[in-house]
């Protein structure tokens, strides 16, 4: 299985409280480590749903399906004329053609971006102007409730690693801003200049 998918499942179900359909049973409990190539799943903090048995940790190593009780990410279909760059932004490259041509294709831009509650973009800028040359009128993003010394953290953290280790090789902090957004998305390719015309995402291309 592609790593990146199976890191994707890791990530989005740990730390989560989840229900657990294995062969032994159904379990719920707080997932730890998910290994989708094995279907395997470490529970803490588990019962079984059957005998109501608290069983602490567990390992379930054949798991047909798992379910998210409570879920920590808050996903909603947003307007994409009603989200805004975040105000350090800088990036003034377009998306690829390749990014537009999926963000059409699929009619989804390829990850959810993270956006505050006021429609300022955190991380996700390159997949909400590929939706937009693509013509998605809504997109699905991640919706946090965080204030503006919170965002500007995230934005921080999301951005900075990449931007310090720019400044440390001599690479200007715009030219960082632009690598770090290429990486918003996993299929990237080169644009010609006949790939999309007029004014996108405040962007001129």
């Amino acid at each position: 299985m592609d790593d990146s998918f199976s890191n994707a499942v890791d990530e989005t179900l740990r730390g989560n409280y989840v229900r657990v359909h294995s062969e032994v049973g159904v379990f719920e409990g707080w997932a730890g480590r998910t290994d989708p190539d094995r279907e395997s799943v470490v529970l803490h903090d588990a019962a079984n749903t059957t005998t109501e048995e608290s069983i602490g940790s567990v390992f379930l190593p054949t798991c047909t399906a798992v379910e998210v009780l409570r879920p920590t990410k808050r996903i909603e279909f947003c307007a994409v004329d009603d989200l805004n760059p975040h105000p350090e932004y800088e990036l003034t490259e377009p998306p690829t053609a390749e990014t537009i041509r999926q963000a059409y294709r699929n009619q989804f831009p390829g990850a959810f971006p993270v956006v505050r509650e006021n429609g300022t973009i955190i991380t996700g800028h390159k997949q909400v102007a590929a939706a937009e040359v693509a013509g998605l009128s809504r997109i699905p993003v991640e919706m946090i409730a965080v204030d503006d010394e919170q965002a500007a953290e995230l934005f921080r953290i999301a951005h900075g690693d990449d931007t310090r280790e720019a400044s440390e090789s001599g690479e200007s902090e715009s030219d960082a801003s632009e690598r770090i957004e290429s990486d918003d998305t996993e299929a990237e390719s080169e644009t010609t200049d006949d790939d999309a015309e007029g004014p996108v995402y405040g962007y001129d291309i």
